[in-house]
């Protein structure tokens, strides 16, 4: 049995893989692209519309966990 592969696993893949491309990062804005399945997908932050992607998933994608990875400190070390 193969075990199915996380959003957040899938986003330190993408990671690794070299799949996200952070094109700004102004203030409190970040846009980006990711791909993922073949297609570029257009994602970022900013403080009207939050963190957002284009991609069809429901829920937050792997493309978002891979963006925040590298944009944002973890909890953990946020709080000391």
């Amino acid at each position: 049995m193969v075990a199915r592969e996380n959003a957040e696993a899938k986003g330190r893949r993408y990671l690794v893989e070299g799949r996200l491309v952070v094109r700004e990062i102004n203030g409190d804005t970040i846009r980006a692209c990711c791909r993922g399945g073949g297609t570029f997908y257009p994602l970022g932050h900013d403080p009207g519309r939050g963190w957002w992607c284009e991609c069809p998933a429901r829920s937050t994608c792997a493309h978002l966990h891979a963006l925040r990875a590298v944009t944002i400190a973890p909890l953990r070390e946020a709080a000391a």
